[in-house]
């Protein structure tokens, strides 16, 4: 005699799929959501990438106050070289450079002390190019960060004149204008 399979086994057998079904329904609709809400945190973060003269680029948010030594030291790098390596030319440019880069109270003054000094003549009649070579840049962090430039400035036919600064720096929201996110706030030569 043969066995017959009652009704209730399978229907035991179907609640079991379908509860096997429905979990599994409800386990993948979960991690469907799980990676939505990890994509839009990934890519709804506010970062910009700033491209900084040389081809060096910086990708940070743009409100974040962190700075490294590395982008101090690079800040100091650019500062020293426009304002201290020139030709008659681009003597102008260079300067309005290194000046957008202090604060508006140093710029102030620095620019009132470039152009009531003799500089602007000197620069005018210097043939060739002014270079500026840095030899060390110290940066000590704190708030603000204190650098220390020490370098040699070349003059066309002369000899070299050792170049001492220290520097106060800020650190301030970046910019297009200013992608380091850095402000001279002191200078001081030595």
């Amino acid at each position: 005699m043969s066995e017959r399979i009652k009704y209730y086994e399978i229907y035991g057998e179907l609640v079991k799929n379908k509860i096997f079904l429905q979990r599994l329904v409800l386990g993948l609709i979960a991690l469907n959501l799980v990676l939505a809400i990890f994509c839009y945190i990934g890519f709804s973060r506010s970062a910009k990438t700033f491209v900084i003269k040389d081809g060096y680029a910086y990708a940070a948010n743009s409100y974040e106050y962190v700075r490294s030594v590395h982008e101090v030291r690079k800040f100091c790098f650019e500062f020293s070289k426009n304002l201290l390596e020139f030709n008659r030319d681009n003597f102008n440019a260079h300067v309005k450079n290194a000046l957008q880069m202090c604060s508006e109270e140093l710029e102030y003054i620095m620019y009132n002390t470039i152009k009531d000094s003799e500089i602007p003549k000197i620069v005018q009649n210097t043939n060739g190019t002014i270079k500026f070579e840095v030899s060390e840049i110290f940066v000590k962090e704190g708030d603000p960060f204190k650098a220390r430039v020490v370098g040699k400035q070349f003059f066309p036919g002369q000899s070299p004149i050792d170049v001492k600064f220290e520097l106060d720096i800020h650190v301030v929201a970046r910019s297009d204008s200013n992608p380091f996110g850095l402000r001279v706030i002191n200078f001081k030569q030595s």
